[in-house]
């Protein structure tokens, strides 16, 4: 009988963390704000992109300007995600915390004038953001450098957001 009751209890433990993950994994595709998600994840790919395109012209000087764009586009992950449950919200939060670290450490890098180490640290914040692109529904993802970087406060080509033709 007693183990019967310890293969229930276990039982009844293993099914509480799948509903837990499961209620988490559901936050992820019902959010509240996919839009502003899709927005955030379009800022860091795009800002990802450029990063790439200043290590190939070995313009490590403005890899620090680039990750200040990384850091504040934090702030609209942040926005986007804060109407969701607690638990998705902390599950977010500590991954983008993880790719913003990633960034700083593209930025400190670029002081060495190393290509292979500032390619590195690139190569470790495409991880980084890859698992934070992993946390949303697929349809919201962006993979890092797929888009073209930000332009002012209105995207590419200023107000309205059209790029120049």
């Amino acid at each position: 009988m007693r183990k019967i009751r310890r293969h229930f209890h276990g039982l009844a433990f293993a099914v509480g963390l799948l509903a837990a993950f499961g209620a988490t994994l559901s936050a992820g595709a019902d959010l509240k704000s996919p839009s502003l998600v899709k927005t955030s994840l379009q800022i860091f790919a795009g800002v990802y992109g450029d990063m790439e395109r200043k290590l190939a012209a070995k313009t490590y000087e403005r890899l620090p300007h680039e990750n200040q764009e990384f850091q504040d586009g934090a702030a609209a992950m942040r926005d986007a995600i804060a109407s969701e449950p607690p638990a998705f919200k902390t599950q977010v939060e500590t991954q983008l915390k993880k790719t913003l670290a990633a960034s700083q450490h593209v930025a400190d890098t670029s002081a060495t004038r190393d290509d292979a180490q500032v390619h590195a640290a690139l190569d470790a914040l495409a991880t980084s953001l890859t698992d934070l692109n992993g946390l949303f529904p697929e349809s919201l993802r962006v993979a890092p450098g797929s888009v073209p970087p930000p332009r002012g406060p209105h995207g590419p080509g200023g107000p309205g957001g059209a790029a120049p033709k």
